[in-house]
């Protein structure tokens, strides 16, 4: 039994270290906690993180996923996540957020996908 709790609480851990990175990212990106885009992103990046075969059909699957945990709709999903890259392309975020990690977007402003999975691989390879 005590083996039991003892997993469960190194996965409660696991969870906490992988949210608090994905807010450092989210940080460095200068979107604010206040963008209900912010919220979309995180868990687009958490989902993918924990399942890597989430990034496979985004729009159709995780959007569709994610939507239904926030009870509105996967196109509003999109458009939140749009939102929140266009403020952080106003504010800098992501040209900051190039320089600091030596990456470099397919363009000047990325799609909602394309920032969820640098984040994901960003993880992954460990550049926290």
């Amino acid at each position: 039994s005590t083996k039991c709790e003892g997993e469960s609480m190194t996965e409660a851990l696991k969870d906490i270290y992988i949210e608090e990175k994905i807010d450092i990212y989210l940080l460095l990106l200068k979107i604010g906690a206040n963008l209900a885009g912010y919220k979309m992103i995180k868990s687009c990046v958490i989902k993918i993180i924990k399942d890597n075969t989430k990034k496979f059909r985004m729009r159709k699957n995780l959007y569709y996923e994610i939507a239904c945990e926030n009870n509105i709709s996967p196109e509003d999903v999109d458009r939140l996540m749009r939102h929140a890259v266009k403020v952080s392309f106003k504010r800098d975020g992501l040209a900051d957020f190039e320089r600091q990690y030596d990456i470099e977007f397919s363009k000047e402003r990325p799609s909602p996908r394309e920032l969820v999975c640098v984040l994901a691989e960003l993880y992954a390879i460990g550049k926290h």
